[in-house]
């Protein structure tokens, strides 16, 4: 096993970004903000990769949040502070900006730096036993204003100033409930169910895929109404290869080859 604490594995289509600090319940350092990018990019630019997986490669821990060992660190060298606050803020973008569909499998504690990086993904699954917290409040911090709409797209205003007010941790089903996740499985089937699910969008055009994360994207940006732009990409798509061979499948009772 590879002793790098976070790392890209490529399964056929499926991207697997694996957390690897087992010791430390896969507590983010610096060095692992920084190494996301990279890895990140490694999926983007590969032809083969459709999908996205962020994982831990340790059952029952998802990441229990930043490493607070180094926070004596930044109390004193203001560089490094700044260092990991742009380390941190390059590595939830590079997430949230990869053009392929991401999904966060969720298994034990998600906290803190662990959230951040659940909610930079299109989809989270979560077991029963997974847990949740956006905690600086009982540190004396404040989340970021990045991470902080992140958290206000999924639950909202209400459910997101109790989860930063109160920086109390949530069990599943609240976390369900709430939005914060999209659907709790057990423990057992959790992997099993995350590649069932990424199954389902392997079958689907990456062409349709993308373009959606920009519509929403966009949407959540504040766009309102189709404009000249979201009118050529729905005109052009008519034209695409994927479209015709969706059609061409359907009519001839097949599955489509995207």
């Amino acid at each position: 096993m590879t002793k790098n604490l976070i790392y890209l594995e490529k399964d056929q289509n499926i991207a697997w970004l694996i957390l690897n600090r087992p010791n430390k319940k896969n507590a983010l350092n610096i060095h692992m903000w920084q190494a996301i990018p990279a890895l990140i990019a490694q999926a983007e630019n590969d032809p083969q990769v459709k999908i996205l997986i962020l994982c831990s490669a340790t059952q029952n821990i998802f990441c229990a949040g930043a490493d607070i060992s180094e926070f004596d660190l930044f109390i004193n060298d203001t560089a490094m502070r700044d260092q990991n606050r742009r380390a941190i803020r390059a590595a939830s973008r590079a997430i949230e900006n990869l053009s392929k569909p991401t999904i966060a499998m969720i298994s034990g504690p998600c906290v803190g730096g662990g959230c951040i990086l659940a909610l930079s993904c299109d989809i989270r699954f979560g077991d029963e036993k997974s847990r949740y917290g956006i905690t600086p409040a009982r540190l004396g911090l404040v989340y970021g204003l990045s991470d902080t709409r992140r958290l206000l797209d999924q639950v909202g205003p209400a459910a997101a100033r109790d989860i930063l007010f109160s920086a109390r941790i949530i069990d599943s089903a609240k976390a369900l409930q709430i939005g914060l996740i999209n659907d709790i499985f057990n423990a057992e089937n959790l992997e099993q169910q995350t590649r069932d699910y990424a199954a389902l969008l392997l079958n689907n055009s990456a062409h349709s895929l993308r373009e959606i994360k920009k519509a929403i994207k966009r949407v959540q940006s504040g766009a309102q109404d189709d404009d000249e732009q979201s009118e050529k990409i729905f005109l052009a798509a008519f034209e695409g290869k994927d479209h015709k061979e969706g059609v061409d499948a359907f009519l001839n009772k097949r599955k489509p080859n995207y």
